[in-house]
């Protein structure tokens, strides 16, 4: 468990995070959404990480999502290998990245779907629709930042945050801005 987080039961998720690029590497983990996980990794997680080749395993409980993750983490201790430089340490799980593991996550992952788990072999059109699920929180959002930024206590770390959460939502899901009051964002400076 990381510290500030809250134990939770009910249904989670395993994953497999894969990083973008040349480099074959990826993270093991659990946790109970995606979306707010993968975020605490990188502030352009979604270009960090590919996402099409990401998987989501879901499970009814977690103690079935702890059980998972830890013989996945024993299925691929040969390839442990350090986070990358680029991520955020306070996100933890610095001990889960793997490199040149893929063929075997997705050998495992598809054990795990053989024995009746749902599995997400792209996660990207899973966290599309957990976005679609959250547009009037972003609204809220929006609207909250505009009154900082008015009162004047809108701080640019704050404004960074903002503006890659909409990236965030923009890069996958483009139709999404539709719903945002976009003159509070351009009254912003954010686009």
């Amino acid at each position: 468990m990381h510290a500030g987080s809250i134990p939770y039961a009910g249904r989670a998720f395993v994953y497999a995070l894969c990083l973008e690029g040349q480099e074959d590497l990826l993270k093991v983990g659990m946790t109970r959404d995606p979306l707010v996980r993968w975020s605490s990794f990188h502030p352009r997680w979604f270009e960090t990480f590919d996402l099409e080749h990401s998987l989501l395993v879901e499970t009814e409980a977690r103690t079935d999502a702890q059980a998972l993750e830890t013989r996945l983490h024993r299925a691929l201790a040969p390839h442990r290998c350090p986070a990358p430089l680029t991520m955020r340490q306070q996100a933890g799980g610095g001990t889960e990245w793997y490199r040149g593991a893929e063929p075997a996550i997705r050998s495992g992952v598809e054990e795990l779907r053989l024995q009746g788990y749902v599995v997400h072999a792209a996660a990207k059109p899973w966290l599309v629709a957990a976005m679609r699920q959250r547009q009037d929180t972003i609204a809220g959002l929006v609207q909250q930042a505009h009154a900082d930024h008015c009162a004047g206590w809108l701080t640019p770390a704050q404004r960074r945050s903002l503006r890659d959460l909409l990236d965030a939502h923009r890069a996958l899901d483009p139709d999404c801005a539709e719903a945002w009051p976009l003159e509070l964002l351009e009254g912003m400076g954010i686009r």
